[in-house]
This record gives C-alpha cells, sequence and structure tokens, in this order.
C-alpha cells in the first residue's frame, strides 16, 4: 500500500482511491496496531488481544499477497519489456530449470544407490572372502583316525587378519588356534550352534554387542565329514577396508520385528562449505527424530538380549575435486542376525561419498574409458550453455527491437497527445514492426490533414451560420395581417441554408400585399445566393411596379410584368443551369381581390369557404430558364373562408417505400385541420410530414406559406 498522505482531504482521496481489498487490509493494519500498542502499555490487553490479533494475521496474509500479486501486475509488469522477460523465464528457462532439477535428483539418487550398492557388494565380497577361504581349509584324514584331521589355514591376502576356524564336533566348536596361532579368539568356542544355523551359512551376525563375518561350511575328504566354522571379527578396521574406495560409511543397527518400518536415517551436512565430510545424523524412530546414539542405545534396551551392536564408523570424505563434487549421503538395510536365536535386526550401512569418487569407480575397468566418456559429457554440457546462452541472447536482442518499437510509438503517442503533430518515428527496419511506424507516421499525417480539413469546416461552418442568420433577416417576419387578411410562412431548411425563397411587400398605401414564393434550382450556398438575388430582385422590381399598371390595362400592379423582368435578370446573370420558380400575387384589401402569375412552381391552391379548390397555374416557365418569355396573369376572388395555401415541392416529393407524399396528403390533412390558426396549422403540417418520412433524412427544403380571408 502506498504511503498515507498527511492532509486529511489527501487521505480521503488516497483512501477512495483504494479498493475494497486495499481498504480492508489498512484497516487491519491499523487495528493490529493498535492492538499491539495497547498491549504493550496494558499488560492485560497484551494477553487479551492475542486471539484477535492471530486473527487478524490470518485474515491479513492472503490479502497482503493479493497486494502485492496486483503491484506486481501493475507496476513491475506494465512494461513489455519486463512482461516479455517473464514470458521468457516460463516458456524457456522454466523448463530447463525443471529438466536441471530432475538431472540432478535423478544423479544424486543413481549415485546413493550405485554408493549403497557398492558397498553391499564389498560387504558380500569380505563375506565370500571368509567362506571361500573357511571352505579352503586342507583336511586330511589321520593314518586309520578318522577323529583326527589336521588344519593348515591359507594365509590371507595383504595386512588381513587370519580367519579364526573351529571345528564343529557333537553341535559344539572346539578350538583350532593351535593351527593358527595368529587368528583372533574365536567367541563362539565352547556354544552349541543354534538350531537356526545350516550348512552353507555365509553373512553377519551380532554376538554380545559385537559384529562377525562367519561361514559355517560341512567338509568332505576321503569318506570322512567335517564342519568347520570359520569367524572375522567385523569392526572398524574390516568396515574400513570396505570404504576405503567409497568415502565414508557408517553401520548402524536397526529395528526388530514390526518396529523396522519405523526407523530411517537422515544424513545432513554440518557445513555445506566444509571438506571433512562431518555430517549430522539424525534417525526417526517411534518416539520421534533422535540422534544416532540415542537411537542405538533405545534399540538395545528395547532388545533387552544384548544382541545388538554398537555403531561402526569407518572412512573418510575425502575433499571436493571440483565445484560440483558434492557429498552424496545414501543409506540402505543389510540383514544382521542374532547368533543365539537368528533373529534379523536389519542393520542401516549408510555410505558417504562424492560423484568423483563414484564416477571413477564404475569406470574402473574401463582402461581410461572413463576419462573420454567424462570429456564426452563436459564438451556436450558446455555446447548445451552455450548453445542456451545463444538463445538467450538472440531473444534479448529481439525483445530489445521489439521493447524499442513499443517505447518509440509510446513516446509518439505521447507528444501527439501534448499537440506536436509534427513528430515522426524514424524506421529502421522493414518488418511488420516497421510497417507498425509507417503506419503511426502516416496515421498522425493524416491528423494533421484532418485537423486542417477540420478547422476549414470549422470556418465553413461558421461562415455557413452567418449565412443563415443572414438569410433568416431575409425573411419576413410572420405571421402579418391587413384589414380582413392574415398571412403566415415558415421555411425549414433540408441544410444550413436554403433555396427557398418567400417574401411580404407591402405597397405604400397600406391596403396592398404582394406574397412571393419560389424554389431555387439545387442546394446549398449556390441556391443560396441565388435566393438572396431573387430576394432582392423582387424588391426591387416589385416596388418600382406597385405604382405602374397591370398587363390588363388596370391601374394594379402587374406579376407578369414583374416575371418578365425577373426573367431577364436572372437569365442574363446566371448560368444556364440555374434558374427558379416563382409565384407572384397582390392582394387588394378592398377589393379582396388576388391577382397572380406562377413561373413554373408547384401550383397554390386556394381552399374555398363552400369546399371547393382553386389551383393557380395560370402564368408561364421558371424565370432565368429561357430568355423572352412572356407571362400570363389571373384573379381570383377571396370571399371570407377562404384559404390560400402554396408551397414547395418539399412538402410533396418526399418518399416512404417508393410511394411520395403528393398534394393529396398535404391537401387533405390542411382541409382537415383548417380551422386552426394559421402558425398553428403550418407547424402541424410540417411535423405530420417529417413523421411520415420517419428515421429518413429530410430530402429538400420544406416551405408553406398560407394565407385566410376573414
Amino acid at each position: 500500500m502506498n504511503a498515507t498522505p498527511q492532509s486529511g482531504k489527501g487521505f480521503r482521496s488516497w483512501y477512495k482511491r483504494q479498493s475494497r481489498i486495499g481498504r480492508i487490509s489498512f484497516i487491519l493494519t491499523v487495528a493490529i496496531i493498535f492492538m499491539l500498542l495497547l498491549g504493550h502499555v496494558w499488560h492485560f490487553a497484551e494477553l487479551l488481544f492475542i486471539g484477535p490479533i492471530i486473527v487478524c494475521f490470518i485474515v491479513l496474509s492472503p490479502l497482503v499477497i493479493i497486494l502485492l500479486y496486483r503491484w506486481t501486475t501493475r507496476r513491475l509488469l506494465w512494461k513489455v519489456r519486463n512482461r516479455l522477460i517473464v514470458t521468457y523465464a516460463l516458456m524457456s528457462l522454466a523448463p530447463v530449470v525443471l529438466c536441471l532439477t530432475l538431472f540432478c535428483i535423478a544423479s544424486y539418487i543413481f549415485g546413493g544407490q550405485f554408493a549403497t550398492n557398492s558397498a553391499l557388494t564389498l560387504l558380500d565380497q569380505a563375506s565370500q572372502e571368509v567362506s571361500e577361504e573357511t571352505a579352503s581349509v586342507a583336511i586330511i584324514p589321520a593314518a586309520g583316525n578318522a577323529h583326527s584331521v589336521e588344519v593348515r589355514p591359507i594365509p590371507r591376502p595383504g595386512n588381513a587378519a587370519p580367519i579364526s576356524l573351529a571345528l564343529v564336533k557333537s553341535g559344539i566348536p572346539q578350538s583350532l588356534t593351535e593351527y593358527s596361532p595368529d587368528a583372533p579368539t574365536n567367541p563362539f568356542i565352547g556354544q552349541p550352534v543354534p538350531s537356526w544355523l545350516y550348512s552353507g551359512f555365509r553373512g553377519l551376525v551380532t554376538y554380545n554387542g559385537q559384529l562377525y563375518l562367519i561361514a559355517y561350511i560341512n567338509l568332505t575328504q576321503a569318506g570322512h565329514t567335517v564342519t568347520v566354522l570359520g569367524t572375522e571379527p567385523f569392526n572398524t578396521d574390516a568396515l574400513g577396508s570396505i570404504a576405503a574406495d567409497l568415502g565414508r560409511i557408517i553401520f548402524i543397527p536397526g529395528f526388530s520385528g514390526h518396529d523396522n518400518n519405523k526407523f530411517s536415517v537422515n544424513e545432513t551436512s554440518s557445513d555445506s562449505g566444509d571438506t571433512d565430510g562431518d555430517v549430522n545424523v539424525v534417525v526417526t524412530t517411534p518416539k520421534g527424530k533422535e540422534t544416532l546414539d540415542r537411537a542405538i542405545e533405545d534399540a538395545q534396551k528395547n532388545d533387552g538380549s544384548g544382541n545388538n551392536f554398537q555403531r561402526l564408523d569407518a572412512g573418510t570424505l575425502p575433499p571436493p575435486t571440483h565445484l560440483f563434487d558434492v557429498p552424496v549421503v545414501f543409506s540402505a538395510p543389510t540383514s544382521v542376525l542374532a547368533w543365539k536365536d537368528g533373529h534379523d535386526f536389519r542393520g542401516i550401512i549408510t555410505v558417504f561419498s562424492r560423484p568423483s569418487i563414484l564416477y571413477t569407480r564404475l569406470f574402473a575397468s574401463t582402461n581410461g574409458l572413463g576419462t573420454f566418456i567424462k570429456i564426452v559429457l563436459v564438451s556436450i554440457a558446455i555446447f548445451f550453455a552455450l548453445l542456451e546462452l545463444f538463445a538467450l541472447l538472440m531473444a534479448a536482442g529481439l525483445s530489445r527491437t521489439i521493447t524499442r518499437s513499443v517505447r518509440e510509438l509510446y513516446l509518439g503517442t505521447r507528444e501527439i497527445d501534448r499537440g506536436n503533430f509534427a513528430h515522426r518515428i524514424v524506421i529502421k527496419r522493414k518488418d511488420q514492426l516497421g510497417a507498425l511506424a509507417t503506419s503511426f507516421n502516416g496515421m498522425t499525417a493524416s491528423i494533421v490533414d484532418l485537423m486542417a480539413q477540420q478547422r476549414e469546416k470549422e470556418r465553413l461552418l461558421s461562415e455557413l451560420s452567418i449565412a443563415r442568420e443572414v438569410q433568416a433577416n431575409l425573411f419576413p417576419h410572420s405571421p402579418v395581417a391587413l384589414p380582413g387578411f392574415e398571412i403566415h410562412a415558415v421555411c425549414q431548411p433540408a441544410r444550413t441554408v436554403s433555396g427557398d425563397y418567400f417574401d411580404f411587400i407591402f405597397g405604400r398605401h397600406g391596403n396592398e400585399l404582394c406574397l412571393a414564393l419560389g424554389d431555387i434550382s439545387g442546394k446549398g450556398i449556390s441556391a443560396a445566393l441565388l435566393m438572396a438575388s431573387l430576394h432582392s430582385a423582387v424588391r426591387a422590381f416589385g416596388l418600382s411596379n406597385s405604382d405602374g399598371g397591370s398587363s390588363n390595362g388596370t391601374a394594379q400592379p402587374s406579376p407578369a410584368l414583374l416575371l418578365e423582368l425577373l426573367n431577364k435578370h436572372i437569365f442574363a446573370s446566371t448560368p444556364p443551369e440555374k434558374y427558379a420558380t416563382l409565384f407572384l400575387a397582390y392582394y387588394d384589401a378592398v377589393t379582396r381581390r388576388l391577382i397572380y402569375s406562377n413561373a413554373g412552381h408547384l401550383a397554390p391552391m386556394v381552399l374555398c369557404a363552400d369546399g371547393t379548390v382553386k389551383h393557380l397555374d395560370c402564368g408561364g416557365p421558371p424565370v432565368g430558364l429561357l430568355d423572352n418569355i412572356k407571362y400570363e396573369e389571373d384573379t381570383v376572388q377571396l370571399t371570407s373562408g377562404d384559404l390560400l395555401m402554396a408551397f414547395s415541392d418539399g412538402l410533396t416529393e418526399p418518399e416512404q417505400n417508393d410511394e411520395q407524399f403528393g398534394e393529396d396528403r398535404l391537401l387533405s390533412y390542411v382541409r382537415e385541420h383548417h380551422a386552426e390558426s394559421l402558425p398553428t396549422l403550418a407547424a402541424q403540417t410540417l411535423r405530420h410530414l417529417k413523421e411520415w418520412i420517419g428515421n429518413h433524412e429530410q430530402p429538400d427544403d420544406m416551405t408553406i406559406l398560407l394565407a385566410r380571408q376573414l
């Protein structure tokens, strides 16, 4: 956990950032510290809080492990390099370590087993030697006396003591020392031969706390059969001859009967750096772990017969010849019989050796092959080590390229985050990482272009917003009213600015009104500019024409004449593909007459109070399309309750399932709700049309003009 901040505000902020496990761990830590401090001050509290402190420690331990794991994964393994190192360790080093561990364990077990097997083999050879030397005694019958024999022991090789021989007569061994004055005293002289002893027996027996190698053999020569008992004390010297080629050997008694399987020996070196081979020998008995001498003493007491033997320790463990020449300690049981009853005490032989000694013994009879094999094994080990080092260096190099690329990408993203879009990664490789860096540079360049486009777009949107405000100011405020006549119009652009146009122009006397509704070809800025031009032209020509006569010779203004002037102006000032449909009408509030002319626009409709519908379609083609066009005009007499409805094609052309909304649906909806006020009727009509369109985009500008004769 992090250090606690000093200020209260900082502590609260730190505490809220911790996870639930972190909070619980902090509370438990504070509780433990509080109980320890209180116990230090008050002795009774120390006794009282022992249980709670232990419980808190038990609960806190796994929580701390979880927090350490989280800290390791979030901090230590945050870098890709560290993650790759851990991955390589798990994928390559872990199997190598496991294989080496398995090899060391197997080698140790094999070496220990080989050492104990060699010791038991040498012990068996010593027993075989006693048997062979006992059997090789020359027995020559005396002339005519079958009970007279001559025993001539064969001298033993080296400094080995001669074997003590005894001639068994009537089941009692009798001394033959006079024939072998250098032989040790035979302890079995005068003792009855036990019933379990059979002819041909050879092995270890214990008698009066001592060990002996004996051989019991029946010999037949010249028709006479005699029984000879050969005996050799098995003491430290005899054990030392076995340990001479192995190291150090300890021979200890086991336990008889059912206690045998409860006895085990554990050997641990007193100092791993020593060279004298001293070890601590600990045995596990039914009473628990005891020292070796104590276990032997207890075994002898439990035996009660005095037939058990004392510990034998012979030989020394030589110093190591190299770094890996570690001690090899292993134990194995061997049979030790009691002389009196033949009970097996299962002695345990423990061998302390080294791999160099065992290796020399293993290849002792190969005439130099062992040295060659050692050189080959060392060469293979060095080759494998170099191969592993090469693989490690290659992996480190590859991981460095990966981590360097990731670091460059990370630094690049930091630079981009700071706003340095000119930063580029230096590409040095032609692999996937290099391609990734190339993509990053391309992405950065694209971001720079997008930002430039975004700035340009924002500038255009700002200009469009201004244009929209200007265009909104061009539209007259509605509703407006004359005596006995009200009018309202609304326009909803499909985009920022509209290509539709409507206007109300009052005459000089205040009783006349010029109505205009048009639709510019195209959309967007070009249509909006042409709409502004049309707006200014209608205003200019309409006001100048308000004092002139109509084309039919009346004193009222002429919409047909105004359309002719507008057609010449737009045709001369715009490209051929630019034109506008336009409906113009003059209304006189005194006479209630409406003089109109339609230049290619959707025919407005007059919903009369009697239910009939009049379509105002008299006029000509759109203005700006053809030159020198003459337009016609017509007059409509309005009565109370008549409703004039003019609209753009944005209200009739929206489609749903390949079917247009159409004039019939529009007329039906307006006829149904004609009693509403003009602003309400216009808003509801547009809302009804949007509901019919649904989630689809508005296809065109929507403009509707409503006028009612009161």
